[in-house]
């Protein structure tokens, strides 16, 4: 009984080793002409990257266990799987993604189908941005963009979001140029409500950038927002509520280990070991300076849009709100938005426009800093207290002021007034040929304030503040901002085919205006005896500057397609602007 058993479970072992070895498999890629894709992938389902790439031949090879199930894929092609099953040969034949080469792209003063692209452009879904919670859209082309770097200060709230298309191309600006809904947008992509986006396409390369010039030496980022659809009213609601948790937190060390480090020092130094080190006055502060700088941080997002339509056009209304708290104690960041666009059709003439309002708020925190563990954060009093010399390896004259007072004793904020919408009206002069006329524009209000008042954070034996530690002079600071562009742009768009042969053209002219004024100034309190700032006892610094530029431009772009397989594309644009002679 005992030799049976055994013999059943070492060939149930053999089985297992048998089964679970590997095998080569090797095949062919083709379309469904039976022409070889070159560069197609094959990747081992289930892998962490075992994959091949077929070669010119459209052949591969991969080695993979003879249970695997294998996943070949190519752009513009619809993926297959396939179970290995102990097969040493597969071949496969992959059918065109017809929904995806007929796919409709948004482009420079126009739009064209994926498949009659030779320029690189990437497309981000409206799917694709709401599967995140964020404060910034920009937030949602991260890791989903080749060759587009996006970059966020961690942990503020509503902190600017920097994003780099296929490296720097400037010395002084990376930021790519904006373009929502036809407008040049002044903010980036700061004021838009992720809800409101249909598609974001990024013109990566020269080509596809050349259209709108200089400017868009850096790439190129177009915005579609949602439309309304014909039939019924519809109304979307949606509402929520998240945690932001820091990922990992630096490990630093705790008040034991830094009196033996700062002894140490001292000793190998042949300075005095400082008295705090060797004789502590609070034996049991351990602070933990990361735990008192961050928080978890709650983000409340709501927006409700209304669109609809019918057989003369559609029509869409959105309005939204965010509150976001940042990870750094004091952090936060509001925005309000409503945004209205329709597209309207009377036999060959259409009109179009678009108009969005935003408002926003940001409270930035002051400077993260992490001060030694045997510092305590606050005194037997609950005040925010600062520590003298005796707690350093430093000079007698050694100063640290306890940066939460005036973290939490400063008003400091920034808001910003947006405006930005648009008008186009054209007509269909003949079959295929479109004539449009638009005028856009972008206004944005600013204002920044920082008040420090009196506070102190180390006081003397008997009650009286030192002035050394702390503010003991009332300061302000304030600062205003009207920054504005407007664009008139008339355009003739071609589109026709004949037999295999298939044109588009574009030809244009675009006038654009932009302004910028600004003020600032900032008071110093001399005689320091109340908050409050008079006029006739300040020091004060006032400054401000202005901007004012024209830009008139010329441009054009011829695409041709024959037969599906050659493709021509071509641009040219001339800009003569007025910051120069």
């Amino acid at each position: 009984m005992f030799k049976k058993l055994f013999t059943v479970l070492f060939c149930a072992c053999i089985a297992i080793v048998v089964q679970a070895q590997n095998i080569v498999v090797s095949g062919t890629v083709t379309d469904g002409e039976g022409e070889p894709l070159i560069g197609a992938s094959v990747v081992e389902k289930g892998s962490s990257g075992n994959g091949a790439v077929t070669d010119l031949d459209g052949h591969f090879s991969i080695n993979v266990p003879s249970n695997a199930t294998l996943k070949f894929s190519y752009i513009g092609y619809i993926a297959q799987e396939i179970a290995v099953n102990g097969k040493t040969t597969i071949d496969v034949v992959l059918t065109e993604d017809t929904n995806t080469l007929d796919e409709v792209v948004v482009i420079g003063y126009g739009t064209q189908n994926r498949s009659k692209m030779s320029s690189s452009v990437a497309t981000i879904s409206s799917k694709d941005v709401v599967k995140q919670t964020t404060q910034n859209v920009a937030s949602a082309l991260q890791g989903r963009a080749a060759g587009v770097d996006v970059v966020q200060q961690g942990g503020i709230a509503g902190a600017d979001v920097n994003i780099v298309v296929r490296g720097a191309a400037s010395l002084t600006a990376t930021e790519p140029l904006y373009v929502i809904d036809g407008v040049f947008s002044n903010n980036g992509l700061t004021t838009l409500n992720p809800a409101d986006i249909e598609s974001i396409q990024v013109l990566k390369d020269g080509a596809a950038a050349a259209i709108y010039g200089s400017r868009a030496a850096n790439g190129v980022v177009l915005i579609t927002t949602k439309s309304g659809s014909k039939g019924s009213v519809k109304v979307d609601a949606n509402f929520s509520y998240s945690i932001q948790t820091l990922a990992h937190t630096p490990q630093f060390l705790n008040a034991s280990q830094w009196r033996e480090f700062a002894n140490m020092v001292s000793d190998n130094s042949g300075l005095a070991r400082a008295p705090e080190n060797v004789n502590p006055t609070n034996p049991s502060v351990d602070t933990d300076w990361v735990d008192a700088w961050t928080q978890d941080a709650p983000i409340y997002n709501a927006d409700i849009a209304i669109s609809g339509g019918n057989d003369f056009g559609t029509y869409a209304f959105s309005l939204g709100y965010l509150n976001q708290e940042g990870l750094t104690k004091q952090s936060e960041y509001q925005k309000y938005n409503a945004r209205t666009n329709s597209n309207w059709k009377f036999g060959r003439f259409f009109v179009s426009e678009n108009a969005q309002i935003v408002w926003r708020k940001r409270t930035p925190t002051s400077t993260f800093n992490i001060g030694m563990p045997t510092l305590p954060l606050t005194d037997e009093y609950g005040r925010y207290a600062s520590w003298g010399p005796d707690y350093y390896i430093e000079s007698e004259n050694a100063r640290r002021n306890n940066p939460f007072g005036g973290l939490y004793a400063t008003d400091q904020h920034t808001s910003y007034f947006d405006v930005m919408g648009g008008f186009s009206a054209g007509v269909e002069i003949i079959k295929g040929l479109k004539f449009t006329t638009s005028f856009s524009g972008n206004y944005t209000q600013s204002h920044g304030f920082t008040h420090t008042p009196i506070y102190y954070t180390m006081w003397n034996e008997d009650g009286t503040p030192d002035n050394d530690y702390g503010n003991p002079r009332n300061s302000l600071s304030e600062s205003t901002g009207v920054s504005s562009n407007y664009t008139w742009d008339n355009v003739f768009n071609f589109d026709r085919d004949f037999g295999k042969h298939s044109i588009s053209a574009t030809l244009g002219h675009s006038w654009m205006r932009e302004f910028y004024r600004g003020h600032s100034y900032s008071t110093i309190d001399d005689v320091g005896a109340s908050n409050i700032v008079g006029i006739t006892n300040v020091q004060a610094k006032v400054s401000s500057n202005e901007k004012n530029a024209a830009l008139l431009s010329f441009f054009a772009r011829v695409n041709y397609d024959f037969d599906g397989k050659y493709l021509l594309s071509a641009s040219i644009r001339r800009d003569e602007s007025s910051k120069f002679h």
